[in-house]
């Protein structure tokens, strides 16, 4: 069973492909788009690689729990701009949001 660091960072790896990919799909939004992959990218290898450490003085698992509840945010605002997509933005904020407080709390357990 995955650890809640790996769990954590498979779907910040997720977020950044996605990420990249309304990126593609709107030039307005390609660099902040692409910044926000990067970013995430790094954080998901950061936290599978060394979930108890650290970035500058702040947990690696506090760090990426902020990131997963950010992308939970974004999810939802997409859900509730765009009707073809709002169930599955919804449960995919659901389940960033979760994930982000159990990585934030407890990196190295493991979801029942």
């Amino acid at each position: 069973m995955p650890t809640h660091a790996e769990l954590a960072g498979k779907l910040l790896m997720d977020a950044a492909t996605f990420f990249r990919t309304l990126a593609d799909q709107n030039e307005s939004l390609t660099e902040q788009m692409t910044e926000n992959a990067t970013v995430f990218d790094q954080m998901g290898t950061l936290i599978t690689q060394d979930p108890n450490g650290e970035l500058e003085g702040t947990p690696n698992a506090e760090l990426t729990g902020r990131l997963l509840k950010d992308a939970a945010g974004f999810f939802r605002t997409l859900a509730e701009q765009n009707e073809p997509i709002k169930e599955q933005m919804s449960e995919n904020a659901n389940v960033y949001e979760q994930i982000g407080e159990l990585v934030a709390n407890d990196p190295l357990g493991i979801l029942d």
